[in-house]
């Protein structure tokens, strides 16, 4: 009674998504990086695998978990910090977390209306507050924030107009805000 197997069958090369299910479901993290990596791909399992009952709510606990353990970074003022204990935003992972809570309101997850508030308040703020040329990453971090401001339906058109005619953009920012103008629906924009 100690055995266990699992068989996959697709199309595309094995990917041993039963072994990867078990390492997100399992996974140890302690930064607001890890965690919101932890969970953030388990909101799209039930898309990719057929999850068992058990493993239907441990994904589910994982995911409320997660939201619960965000509010412990998040700071007075909006936003969220890398690591505990910090009293500052970091560009990257303040992001990376408003992006993980849209899709889980999206996918139905309950979402502390406060800490989204904060959160868009000090992304917007971030965003206003951008300069070009301070050193490189920081366009990429503009164009992540313009996206998830315009995932979450607030796209800012003056700001991304802006970040669009910056000289030397960086490619990756080139495609996230390609993405921002078309969440926003002018792909003509974004094609360009």
């Amino acid at each position: 009674g100690t055995n266990e197997a699992s068989v996959e069958v697709s199309q595309m090369p094995a990917m041993n998504l039963e072994q990867r299910l078990q390492f997100l479901i399992h996974y140890p993290y302690g930064c607001l990086e890890q965690t919101t990596s932890s969970v953030f791909p388990q909101l799209y399992l039930p898309e990719l695998v057929d999850l068992t009952k058990q493993q239907d709510e441990a994904v589910r606990r994982n995911i409320q978990g997660g939201l619960q353990r965000l509010k412990s970074f998040a700071l007075p003022t909006g936003g969220f910090t890398y690591w505990l204990g910090e009293n500052f935003r970091d560009p990257w992972v303040n992001s990376y977390a408003g992006h993980f809570l849209i899709e889980a309101n999206k996918k139905g997850y309950t979402i502390d209306q406060s800490m989204l508030d904060g959160w868009r308040k000090a992304q917007k703020k971030d965003a206003q507050a951008y300069r070009p040329g301070a050193y490189y990453p920081d366009d990429l971090n503009q164009a992540y924030r313009l996206y998830t401001l315009a995932l979450d339906g607030q796209p800012e058109w003056g700001l991304m107009n802006r970040l669009r005619v910056q000289k030397d953009l960086d490619l990756t920012a080139k495609w996230m805000l390609a993405a921002a103008y078309a969440l926003g629906k002018r792909n003509d924009v974004a094609t360009d």
